[in-house]
């Protein structure tokens, strides 16, 4: 009987130990945050708590100037000079000389804008953002990069490529002289590149502190003259009626922005034709002069276009032939206007046409000029025109493009109406493509949040397990070691000396149960802390792209610059995010219980005839 109450009284020992190192997981550090932004020259402050009025605080891995006061006010004034990115402190509570809680604060430090300068001179004329060169005369570029405070450039390189190819670092007669923060460059243009036409030259500064400047130089190679052109096209023939004006848009463009000289070659001057300035051919006839003219019909008219200020000034004509109407009620065009709209946004344009005695099914229409997609519609007396232009159309110049069109209506006896009219397209973001960027980082960042914080449960679970397991096992083995100590005390024949073996077998076993599997703990802190900065970055990050509100393809914030340009940061560090995931979770597989884990779980599914899944058995060539 007093065996039992012995026994009784160990395990009682035991279980209140036990409990009592549970009661310890109630003292706990509490942080106001444990992930902070800030900047070089700004001041971190904030207060810790704890739940007891027992024990002293002590941080561990703390920057140089970082105060922690009797209040557990924290402070740190971070130097304009200091320019690590991201610094974790450790704040640990001591009770009786035992640390029962730790707390970890991740400080991330966003440089200023101190990117470096790029200073360029050329020898060719800097137009909409286009280097135009004369391929007869030899192109001079000089670039040269420094800080942007002063005109240092000791702690500046200067990178460059062509044509986007970061391995391409010369073209074909192009002399370089590059130092490590100046390039210069002289150019003889051969045929094979005045044919090619457009290049791009890609310049690159990036200071110490790795933030970096990039420039896109465009280049045009084009001939000392190039034809002008008619706008718009100019028809074979057209039909004048007494009363009505004829009005010919015969304006013509010049590449070289000449000035255009206009000539009208015509037989006869009866109704004062009229050619503007501007290549505007205008004609009115009343019956009379109808009639007078009637000899010269089909009246063939000739205009010439010719550049002003050039040595040798080109010309264009074009001929066409001028018929007398007979009466009827030509078709007309009402209501066409130019317009201008953006990459990807659909044109949808209706244009009324009047004819008073011919059947709209027998009217020809026809859009000469019109891009590649465009397509029309002409029902009763409605044109429908439908265009979505391509992200691609606007090209690298960045410059809105101009489509100079012609809508023709012709009715069976050969009356024509035209009006000539322009569309602007102009540059627009591809939101389709941002979005599913947008989409793809979200998907890998709530992954690795979701793995991660698989990760931290089972680690803190099993952290506060193994220290509550230990501290009970501490103590049972002192006092199963003192009771077999003490046994030589017990007269020979009692019962108390006939436990003393018993005791001392349960003293050895609870020795080796205290030492057994607790080899790892020493990793569990590291492994928690980095998973734990993982975890809260990407859902620093997830927060900051919510406040953008993205939730289509056609959300307004999808064409935001800052949008854009903090996706494309974090795409970057998604990079590097994955790889410390991997590390990590490598880290934590090599811990002795995730290893008994690991063979139970496939032990398990070999039984079930099932390949084993779940947090142990992650594929990281998938991540």
């Amino acid at each position: 009987m007093i065996k039992f109450r012995l026994l009784a009284l160990i395990n009682l020992l035991f279980l209140s130990n036990f409990l009592s190192a549970q009661s310890n997981d109630s003292l706990k550090l509490i942080l106001e945050n444990n992930f902070i932004v800030t900047q070089a020259g700004r001041t971190v402050q904030f207060q810790i708590q704890k739940t007891t009025q027992a024990g002293t605080v002590s941080m561990q891995n703390a920057p140089e100037g970082a105060t922690l006061d009797d209040q557990l006010r924290f402070s740190w004034a971070v130097p304009a000079y200091y320019n690590q990115p991201n610094t974790a402190i450790t704040f640990y509570l001591y009770v009786d000389d035992t640390m029962v809680d730790a707390q970890s604060l991740f400080v991330m430090l966003q440089q200023p804008n101190t990117a470096p300068v790029i200073d360029i001179k050329s020898s060719a004329t800097l137009q909409n953002g286009v280097y135009r060169i004369n391929p007869t005369m030899d192109f001079h570029l000089d670039v040269r990069a420094h800080s942007t405070l002063t005109n240092d450039s000791s702690d500046v390189t200067l990178d460059y490529y062509f044509n986007e190819n970061i391995d391409l670092k010369s073209l074909h007669n192009v002399k370089l002289d590059t130092t490590k923060n100046s390039l210069k460059l002289k150019w003889s243009p051969n045929q094979d590149q005045i044919n090619e036409k457009y290049y791009r030259l890609t310049l690159v500064a990036k200071n110490k502190n790795n933030i970096k400047t990039q420039k896109v130089l465009l280049f045009a190679l084009s001939s000392n003259n190039h034809l002008p052109y008619f706008k718009f096209p100019v028809l074979d023939e057209y039909y004048i009626s007494d009363g009505e004006q004829l009005s010919i848009d015969l304006s013509a463009q010049d590449m070289d922005h000449d000035s255009l000289l206009y000539r009208l070659i015509i037989p006869s001057k009866i109704g004062n034709p009229r050619l503007s300035e501007k290549g505007l051919f205008t004609w009115k006839v009343n019956s009379d002069e109808i009639h007078r003219l009637r000899s010269y019909f089909p009246m063939e008219v000739t205009v010439e276009v010719t550049e002003r200020g050039p040595e040798n000034p080109n010309t264009i004509s074009k001929t066409f032939l001028v018929r007398k109407s007979i009466r009827n009620e030509p078709p007309k065009i009402l209501n066409l206007q130019n317009e201008k709209l953006y990459e990807g946004i659909t044109l949808d344009k209706k244009v009324f046409i009047q004819d008073g005695n011919d059947q709209f099914s027998d009217l020809e229409v026809d859009i000469i000029g019109a891009p590649e997609g465009m397509v029309w519609d002409f029902q009763n007396n409605l044109l429908s025109i439908h265009w979505t232009p391509s992200f691609d159309i606007v090209g690298i110049e960045m410059q809105p493009r101009k489509f100079d069109m012609l809508l023709v209506v012709r009715d069976p006896h050969g009356y024509v109406d035209q009006k000539a009219f322009t569309i602007t397209v102009e540059h627009r973001e591809n939101t389709e493509v941002t979005y599913e960027t947008y989409l793809d980082y979200r998907n890998d960042a709530v992954h690795l949040i979701e793995l991660l914080s698989q990760i931290h449960t089972q680690m803190e679970d099993r952290e506060n397990k193994v220290q509550s397991l230990k501290k009970g096992l501490s103590v049972t083995s002192m006092f199963l070691a003192v009771y077999t100590a003490s046994g030589n005390v017990f007269e020979d024949g009692s019962t108390a000396s006939e436990l003393v073996p018993f005791v001392g077998i349960m003293a050895a076993i609870t020795t080796g149960i205290n030492a057994f599997g607790f080899n790892d703990l020493g990793k569990f802190g590291s492994i928690r802390e980095q998973t734990f900065i993982l975890q809260q970055k990407l859902m620093y990050i997830l927060a900051i792209l919510n406040e953008y509100k993205i939730e289509s393809p056609n959300s307004p914030n999808l064409e935001n610059k800052e949008f854009r340009d903090n996706l494309a940061t974090y795409e970057q560090w998604m990079v590097q995010d994955k790889l410390n995931f991997k590390s990590y979770y490598s880290k934590y597989k090599s811990l002795n219980f995730i290893k008994k884990r690991t063979q139970k779980a496939k032990k398990k599914a070999q039984k079930a005839g099932v390949e084993p899944t779940g947090i142990l058995f992650l594929n990281l060539t998938e991540i």
